[in-house]
């Protein structure tokens, strides 16, 4: 069995499990809107404290040679290369979402931006930027709720709706119909995530760095950050009349991640070189 294999076994297993603990244990509503759904978080804090070992050894020495050594542009053409990637994945999801703009500016994207592999975005100043969608947005546009909050190994941070959509989008990506082979595939899959990774760390190395120093809880901010995230993809940005938490915390307007790894975050401005 193969590594990539593996951890789609893990992830699978790890998925029934909490989907167990989901039905065992239905989330609290109040007036102040949706709760933090996280019924197994000793388990999430295990693999969470995994993943950040991994940061710490492995993901940050990384980033900050690959953003020290490698110019500004050539890692701008890495990025665009990974969204050109992306493309049909966003086409698919936004046309069941029945955003006919956004699949049209995706698609525009796809074709001009494929002259150069995608490694030269062609539409830079146009008015033909496209979101990113994926089918856990798409499930979320139709009205399912996300489930329990999730934390999987290497993965990071997920939740039910959002891990099934990763399973789906997978249907969408024409990389796994034109690679044959499953060692070529898993190769593809992990050198696509370990590239994906290492650019958003890179990204937003100092951000990260600052959120870990500053942070009490880093594993609970780090949690409200990304549903809270998750909740704005959904609504394309639009306000929402209730807060994600009864408290109303700050910790999405203090981290606004600057680019994007597949679908934990948006492309938004703020930049760390």
């Amino acid at each position: 069995m193969t590594f990539l294999s593996r951890i789609h076994r893990t992830a699978g297993v790890f998925f029934v499990l909490v989907a167990l603990a989901g039905c065992a244990t239905p989330p609290e509503q109040d007036s102040s809107g949706p709760q933090i759904y996280d019924p197994i978080e000793p388990v999430n804090r295990m693999f969470f404290a995994v993943n950040d070992t991994v940061d710490i050894f492995v993901l940050q020495p990384t980033s900050f040679v690959y953003k020290t050594a490698v110019p500004d542009p050539m890692r701008e053409m890495v990025r665009n290369f990974l969204h050109w990637l992306r493309s049909p994945v966003v086409i698919a999801n936004s046309l069941l979402q029945g955003d006919a703009d956004n699949a049209g500016n995706a698609t525009r994207q796809f074709f001009v931006n494929g002259i150069t592999a995608g490694m030269i975005d062609w539409g830079q100043g146009q008015n033909w930027a496209y979101r990113d969608e994926d089918f856990g947005q798409t499930l979320g546009v139709h009205g399912v709720s996300g489930g329990p909050y999730l934390v999987l190994p290497l993965l990071g941070s997920t939740n039910g709706r959002d891990l099934a959509g990763r399973v789906v989008d997978m249907f969408f990506d024409p990389l796994t119909y034109i690679v044959s082979g499953q060692d070529a595939q898993n190769a593809i899959s992990i050198g696509r995530g370990g590239t994906e990774a290492v650019d958003f760390r890179a990204q937003n190395f100092d951000q990260i760095n600052e959120l870990k120093a500053s942070s009490i809880d880093y594993y609970a901010r780090l949690r409200s950050i990304y549903l809270q995230r998750r909740e704005a993809l959904i609504r394309n940005g639009e306000p929402t009349a209730a807060p994600l938490t009864a408290n109303g915390s700050q910790e999405f307007e203090d981290f606004n991640p600057s680019d994007r790894p597949n679908s934990v975050t948006g492309e938004l401005p703020a930049k760390s070189n």
